[in-house]
């Protein structure tokens, strides 16, 4: 026998035969079963979560192993050899103890449904009409909880929906080991609470929201905003910085409404910084260009392109945002190589200082795809230094023409007025921007709008070389192209078009198929926006 096969431990889950390796819960083993579809055989669950201790307190997970004395609790029972598993699929002594136990939590739940704001997304709500879907036979008064507490800046409670699950008191302590949340009393009088002068407010604290099973916490920005049906939800990439964070991003009427952390256990687990979640508004100008601008005055994109003339073939001070799409850095370094070469290029990366609870997750820049640059050997390998040696290129006033591509291609801080002065003097100058309250705007010869990275589709490299794909979040004037598109518009009346993509998704496939690393990847899930997993470059 084999070191793996003396690892692995076989049983039989509802009839089917698996092997897991050993030490394997069974909730975690009826994942593994040919054919699972979470939607219908997952075991149900409240207070279990892969990434938090296990406490066996709600009960709802329980199925029936044969030769045990009574029903064991899947999340806390580890497989056995030759055990036999028969879960709420294939059992009605399973589906008993369900109904039982829903019918218990829901004692003292208040029927509020109508108001709450996880109603559409509930797993209480979820299960109750999968499991147990019948009148309550309780007819006393309900037992009375606080309502809409305020635990910290981010998260308020109302205690009457708290089914005691936990995870929120196990997350603080085992995660981000602040300890903010603890339970008071007993019984049907326990309620769960922040300790006196601790408010909930470490820098992870939202996630308590993503991990609370029922409406019990919710985020007091988004409190009562929405109802989730009449929104659209997209799965995303946190562009925060270079974590690559896996996100549920929630919109309405074009506003970001939600945002909720997706599995990942390569890279987020299911947590998400609040610096991140709560930050997507920043990626949204107040007021977003529309047209082209040559020296001051408003133009077509066409006659602005026309007018770069004065960039081919001479070298150029080129400043790159950290958030542009690895796509978008493709077409540029082959645009550089083949009209500006010789040229200086940076992407705006500087390290900050992070918090011990900043360290669970954020990475210590703001610079999301700086990897993605890397890739395309746009940049070096030490992109802070790259970049601080642009800006100082940049004061001397040394080169004649000036590239700057996208919103923070120069960072706030480094905008002094000397800084845009030169800019102003330089014999020549382009910005792909869509932020109209950029001071940078004013003061360059050219300027063309391009999308947001909210508003386009492609790839990121994340901080450990996670190739992951990232959607579309909100719509665009349908006149605003992505960078490399426009890129490719300049590089065609320079005589010799890059690419011939019409579409961000095009494009996507484009580039991946240009690179034989990148061929083995999962190009059909692409075109299909079925993108789910990150991938090792």
């Amino acid at each position: 026998m084999s070191e793996v096969d003396a690892n692995l431990v076989k049983l039989s889950i509802d009839g089917k035969d698996i092997s897991v390796p050993r030490g394997t819960t069974i909730i975690e083993a009826a994942k593994k079963v040919a054919g699972y579809n979470p939607a219908k055989d997952e075991i149900p669950h409240y207070c279990y979560h892969e990434n938090l201790s296990i406490v066996g307190n709600c009960r709802m997970c329980q199925v029936e192993v044969e030769g045990a004395p009574k029903l064991m609790i899947a999340c806390h029972t580890q497989v056995q050899p030759d055990m036999v598993v028969k879960t709420h699929l294939t059992s009605d002594v399973v589906k008993k103890a369900q109904e039982d136990t829903l019918e218990l939590i829901l004692i003292n739940h208040p029927l509020d449904c109508t108001v709450c704001d996880q109603a559409g997304q509930c797993k209480l709500q979820d299960y109750h009409y999968d499991y147990n879907a019948q009148e309550s036979r309780f007819v006393e008064e309900k037992e009375r909880k606080p309502k809409a507490v305020e635990l910290g800046p981010n998260v308020m409670l109302d205690g009457e929906r708290c089914i005691m699950c936990t995870r929120c008191i196990r997350f603080c302590d085992e995660v981000t080991k602040t300890s903010e949340i603890g339970m008071l009393n007993r019984g049907d009088k326990s309620v769960i609470a922040v300790h006196e002068g601790k408010p909930l407010d470490n820098e992870l604290s939202g996630t308590v929201v993503d991990l609370c099973p029922v409406g019990a916490l919710t985020h007091k920005n988004w409190r009562f905003n929405t109802r989730i049906w009449f929104t659209k939800q997209v799965d995303a990439i946190c562009t925060g910085c270079s974590t690559g964070c896996n996100v549920k991003v929630a919109t309405r009427d074009n506003q970001v409404v939600q945002v909720k952390a997706r599995n990942n256990q390569d890279v987020n687990k299911e947590w998400l910084c609040d610096e991140g979640r709560y930050g997507f508004n920043r990626f949204i100008p107040e007021s977003q260009i529309q047209k082209s601008i040559v020296s001051g005055n408003e133009v077509l994109k066409e006659e602005a392109v026309k007018s770069l003339g004065a960039l081919k073939a001479k070298p150029a001070l080129v400043f790159i945002s950290p958030d542009l799409l690895l796509e978008d850095y493709n077409v540029i370094a082959n645009f550089l190589n083949e009209f500006c070469p010789d040229s200086k290029i940076s992407v705006a990366y500087k390290e900050r200082e992070l918090s011990e609870v900043q360290k669970i997750l954020v990475s210590a820049d703001y610079a999301s795809n700086f990897r993605g640059a890397q890739f395309v050997k746009l940049i070096s390998d030490s992109p802070e230094s790259q970049y601080k040696a642009n800006l100082e290129t940049l004061k001397s006033g040394d080169f004649e023409n000036i590239i700057i591509l996208g919103d923070r291609a120069i960072l706030d801080e480094d905008l002094s007025e000397d800084i845009l002065g030169k800019i102003s003097s330089a014999n020549f100058s382009l910005a792909l921007i869509s932020d109209g309250e950029l001071k940078i705007k004013d003061s360059v010869k050219v300027v063309i709008p391009v999308k947001t990275v909210l508003q386009k589709s492609g790839l990121l490299v994340n901080q450990n070389n996670k190739l992951q794909y990232t959607n579309q979040i909100l719509d665009s004037d349908i006149n605003l192209s992505s960078e490399w598109s426009v890129i490719n518009e300049i590089s065609a009346s320079f005589g010799k078009k890059l690419i011939s993509s019409e579409n961000d998704r095009e494009m996507t496939l484009e580039f991946l198929s240009s690179f034989e690393k990148l061929k083995e990847y999962k190009i059909k899930d692409i075109k299909e926006g079925r993108v789910d997993s990150s991938w090792n470059i």
